[in-house]
């Protein structure tokens, strides 16, 4: 009897107990089956809660990988159409005289692809040519001299001082007497003084190769050899020398040649 397990149950009817027998190996046999299937459960349930997290972040990471391949793409074709409009703008100012051909100022963007360079290289290299494009501008003769009205083009016009024609140098700008008169670029004073009919002027050398004259000034504020700044006030209108008013003389030159101010000024 010692290797069994004996059970004894009452019944309330009073009929003769119940005797339920058990051996003892097949107890032990049972516990170890159930602390058996106790363990398989609480590993399977680890192992579940492992692979169900694993499965959530593999799909987040998939995610994420998806939305900065999509946000890469987006970003190259972003910064393919900004290359793109500095190519235009580029062609634009070489058509417009701005830029000159023999000058290559984006350095051979049009050639260059974002598949080319790294993101950074790329952005970088279009930080670098715009620039580059900025500081050709801010050496080109660009917009209004002074706030007024064209009065006057450049080419044939009739002699304004007596009969028959003359050849129109520039364009003149009617304004009211003491107006500021501004640079239309970076450039160095190569001349400020009375200039012939032109009375007062001012001739500025653009690194550029430009050449801009303001003529028929009240007062000349710079002096020869001076730097000047785009944008910088270097006299003020008047009516010196050969003139039948207050208005300014404004004249855009490259290599001796005149060429026509408007186009500097009006881009169309």
């Amino acid at each position: 009897m010692k290797d069994k397990i004996s059970i004894l149950i009452h019944t309330p009817s009073g009929k003769e107990p119940k005797i339920i027998s058990f051996k003892i190996k097949y107890i032990k046999y049972f516990s170890v089956l159930v602390l058996v299937f106790f363990f398989l459960s609480f590993f399977s349930y680890l192992l579940n809660v492992f692979f169900v997290q694993k499965y959530f972040l593999l799909k987040e990471r998939e995610k994420k990988i998806k939305t900065i391949t999509n946000l890469n793409k987006k970003y190259k074709e972003e910064l393919n159409k900004l290359r793109d409009n500095l190519i235009k703008l580029e062609n634009y100012l070489i058509e417009r005289g701005v830029i000159r051909k023999d000058k290559d100022a984006l350095g051979g963007l049009s050639k260059l692809k974002a598949e080319e360079l790294s993101e950074e290289e790329y952005l970088s290299f279009l930080i670098s040519q715009s620039e580059a494009l900025f500081n050709q501008l801010k050496i080109t003769p660009t917009g209004f001299p002074v706030s007024g009205e064209i009065i006057s083009t450049l080419g044939w016009r009739k002699n304004p001082f007596g009969s028959g024609y003359e050849y129109h140098t520039g364009i003149d700008i009617k304004a009211p007497y003491g107006a500021p008169v501004y640079a239309t670029a970076e450039g160095i004073v190569k001349y400020a003084d009375w200039f012939l009919d032109y009375g007062k002027t001012v001739i500025i050398k653009h690194p550029s190769g430009y050449e801009t004259l303001y003529a028929h000034l009240s007062k000349i504020k710079v002096k020869s050899g001076e730097k000047v700044e785009a944008g910088e006030i270097i006299g003020y209108v008047g009516s010196t020398g050969r003139s039948l008013g207050p208005h300014l003389h404004y004249e855009v030159r490259l290599c001796s040649k005149y060429l026509d101010p408007l186009r500097f000024i009006v881009w169309k």
